[in-house]
């Protein structure tokens, strides 16, 4: 089970979150809060494995509250109306994706699906010997290898949606919604992989351009995935998307 804590001051969002919620048989929800302070004092003594969270709240934001949970905060899911917002929170490894109100429960759904993703790839990650914990092999013209659980994986490039940092470590996601680690830092990925179809687009995300659909609110749209745009990136982005600027 996953075990679920709404943070919102709206309460109207916790009542349409935890409709959702009661449809789903594996999370369950430990918890509404309806502000920072609160939500601090609750996580001290509940432990919890993903935070549907607000960004915009009265005392302490959501943005705030990560930072004084530095690296013990659970999962997070922002829920914001405001998606310039949420670009801010992916300088946080522990968040997973962003919500933008009004909040369908399809997309809810595949939200959801890749908290499990990343909690079952994390956890399995953990519980290996560290020798299992090894390194990919250098890459090939069009493809690399990467050992992950006791497999060695040929992943070719264009298989590859983007790469996310963690750490020493990088999370790889596949187009068949596969996820693999290895131990690399994305500095050490983005001089290896073939530039311009492989650029960094913010300090924790390296994409695949040629899955990318186009832009939105500062966003870069990946099928279903949206990831952020870094302030520092965003001129080199838009070159790459259209070489006229």
């Amino acid at each position: 089970m996953i075990k679920v804590l709404i943070v919102d001051d709206e309460p109207l969002a916790h009542t349409l979150l935890q409709s959702y919620l009661e449809r789903i048989d594996d999370v369950e929800l430990v918890g509404n809060c309806y502000d920072g302070m609160s939500t601090i004092n609750f996580l001290q003594k509940q432990s919890v494995d993903l935070i549907l969270l607000d960004i915009q709240m009265p005392d302490i934001t959501g943005i705030e509250l990560l930072d004084s949970l530095q690296n013990n905060a659970p999962k997070i899911v922002f829920v914001t109306a405001y998606s310039q917002y949420a670009i801010d929170g992916f300088n946080y490894d522990q968040v997973v994706d962003y919500l933008l109100k009004p909040i369908r429960i399809s997309r809810f759904l595949k939200a959801l699906e890749r908290v499990r993703r990343m909690i079952r790839l994390e956890t399995e990650f953990h519980q290996r010997p560290e020798i299992e914990q090894a390194e990919s092999q250098e890459p090939k013209d069009d493809f690399m290898m990467i050992r992950d659980n006791r497999k060695t994986n040929k992943i070719f490039f264009e298989d590859i949606l983007y790469i996310q940092s963690w750490g020493n470590y990088l999370k790889f996601f596949l187009k068949d919604e596969r996820m693999l680690m290895a131990r690399k830092t994305i500095r050490e990925m983005e001089n290896i992989l073939p530039n311009p179809q492989f650029m960094r687009i913010h300090k924790s995300y390296l994409v695949n351009f040629k899955r990318v659909i186009g832009t939105e609110n500062n966003m870069l749209v990946l099928s279903d995935q949206k990831l952020p745009i870094g302030k520092s990136y965003s001129v080199m982005v838009k070159k790459n998307l259209d070489p006229t600027v």
